[in-house]
């Protein structure tokens, strides 16, 4: 069982440095903010920002929509205008506001220095600030799971009915950015469940645990009050309509792409593996410390695992960052009790040299970040306003179809029939221009096999999504 911490207030010192940081992580994520965006962004711009605000809360057009987030990015480019970083304000915002959220939670199952480091590694990692310059809902998903953890972790360590409805508008909230959070709030309930039915083993009947049940009550209530207007939309999409990704969006491949990122945003491989040994050490730690606390962390994880396979089939590593402050808390323990059990008398020393690799690794890693943009749409296509001769012919194939349409507004004509295209080489010079070679190469492999077999590649625009590269290409080869 949980235990309150004897001091959980922000002493002056400590708000300092939580201040500091806090503006730390402000800095980092507005550096670069209105880089060029990515499909997801171009199609959430397009299919819900732009539309009016009754029609976002009324109409649920696929999995790409995130209700809440949808509301916030139109109310910023009504006030703003519509540019990239106006679309991602939202985003930034609650990206900074998970600094302080997480340090609240950690105070609360650890110490204050784990507490600060933590914040600390979330300020400046590389992950947190690529999805808080994404205009998604996935770093309000990430601050509303700390939050709603930090009130259920109150609400269980003081028994007091505040800290449980907190818990359920913070809930709420959650799911209403972004159905994943059901997960979340499913393992708590199940947790919950666990301490009632071990208090009634006892004796002690099941009176301690109502107000939890009134939060999860007030969770579920709000949530079927904000998706009232779209709730058998959502029922039918999940139900009715598979997902094309399948075949593509496969769990080997979410976890082979999950460890590239990884390694990405720690530098290089060797900093991953360490980190993760360290993590492994962190989340033993807890386990020892308590189990209660490790199920807060873990289980989560586990149910969005399923729950992913049994909606549409597909997998995403995306689907995990809202466990992202979880991760960072379990591999600050680790930073900390790793020095313990080795050299007692050094620990401090050690601790700080593993703080200092990992923060090196994550601030490496951030140039990246800043050197391209998510997808570099843009750049391609002046490269090719620049190169083409009159009489040439622009086309576009797979995924670059629909931004380039309908975002850029380029007359070019989007190809998805190998014959088409055949019949366009046959009538001179062409230039192609093509991103997410792999669901090309899937999706449509007779056209990605004349791509490859008679175009030439003229030029690779990199992005920092992955296998979002923009390439251009050129009929016939020179």
């Amino acid at each position: 069982m949980m235990t309150p911490p004897k001091d959980t207030g922000i002493r002056p010192p400590v708000a300092i440095w939580l201040c500091a940081l806090t503006v730390l992580a402000a800095c980092v994520r507005i550096v670069g903010i209105n880089r060029g965006p990515w499909w997801d962004e171009i199609y959430f711009a397009v299919v819900s920002v732009r539309k009016p605000l009754w029609q976002i809360v009324t109409v649920f057009p696929g999995d790409n929509q995130h209700p809440l987030y949808s509301i916030l990015a139109r109310l910023s480019v009504v006030a703003f205008g519509e540019h990239i970083w106006s679309l991602r304000l939202p985003a930034l915002v609650f990206g900074v506001a998970a600094i302080p959220a997480l340090y609240l939670l950690t105070t609360a199952v650890a110490t204050r220095m784990e507490a600060l480091v933590s914040a600390g590694f979330l300020a400046v990692s590389y992950h947190h600030v690529w999805f808080s310059q994404n205009a998604r809902g996935y770093t309000a998903l990430a601050f509303f799971a700390v939050l709603a953890t930090f009130f259920l972790v109150r609400g269980i360590q003081t028994g007091r009915r505040g800290a449980y409805l907190a818990y359920g508008v913070a809930a709420a909230l959650g799911v209403y950015t972004h159905l994943t959070m059901a997960f979340l709030v499913a393992s708590h309930v199940l947790i919950v469940a666990g301490l009632a039915f071990a208090d009634w083993k006892k004796g002690a009947g099941w009176s301690q645990r109502k107000y939890a049940l009134q939060g999860f009550l007030l969770g579920g209530g709000l949530t079927l009050l904000f998706y009232a207007p779209i709730l058998f939309q959502v029922q039918n999409f999940f139900l009715h309509r598979p997902s094309s990704m399948r075949g593509i969006s496969t769990p080997g491949w979410a976890l082979r792409e999950a460890l590239r990122v990884l390694s990405l945003g720690l530098g290089t491989w060797a900093v991953l593996a360490g980190a993760a040994l360290v993590a492994a050490c962190g989340a033993w730690s807890y386990w020892k410390q308590s189990r209660l606390v490790f199920a807060l962390f873990a289980l989560p994880a586990v149910l969005t695992a399923l729950g992913a396979l049994a909606a549409r089939g597909t997998m995403y590593p995306r689907f995990y960052f809202f466990l992202i402050g979880f991760a960072v808390v379990i591999l600050v323990r680790g930073l900390f009790v790793i020095p313990r059990w080795i050299v007692p008398a050094r620990a401090g020393l050690l601790t700080a040299i593993l703080m200092a690799i990992l923060l090196a690794g994550s601030c490496l890693s951030l140039a990246r970040n800043y050197r391209y943009p998510k997808q570099d749409f843009a750049g391609a296509i002046g490269f090719i306003d620049q190169q083409k001769h009159a009489g040439d012919d622009v086309i576009t194939v797979g995924a670059a179809i629909y931004p380039l349409r309908e975002y850029y507004a380029k007359p070019w004509e989007g190809v998805e029939d190998v014959e088409k295209l055949r019949q366009i080489c046959r009538q001179g010079p062409v230039w192609v221009l093509y991103t997410f070679p792999r669901y090309l190469e899937i999706g449509r492999p007779e056209i990605n096999q004349v791509i490859k077999r008679d175009f030439e590649l003229v030029r690779v625009f990199p992005g920092t999504v992955g296998d979002g590269d923009v390439y251009v290409g050129r009929y016939p080869r020179e």
